[in-house]
């Protein structure tokens, strides 16, 4: 399938927090509520119980991250 919404740019943190919970964020480390909230609004995550995952769309835009 593919995304057919223009892809909206990401500040450097967003980047890095949409990147820290791909990777399993755990909780241990902080990261912006600021971040998440604007992830959330973007539909790259989603809240799950007490965590956070990436969407398919989050996972998509994690490949464009890693291609760039």
């Amino acid at each position: 399938m593919v995304d057919l919404l223009p892809m909206t740019e990401l500040t450097l943190h967003e980047a890095m927090t949409l990147i820290q919970i791909a990777n399993g964020w755990d909780g241990a480390a902080d990261i912006c509520e600021t971040d998440v909230t604007r992830l959330q609004t973007l539909g790259l995550v989603e809240q799950r119980g007490a965590s956070i995952g990436l969407t398919t769309t989050g996972r998509q835009r994690i490949v464009q991250l890693r291609r760039a």
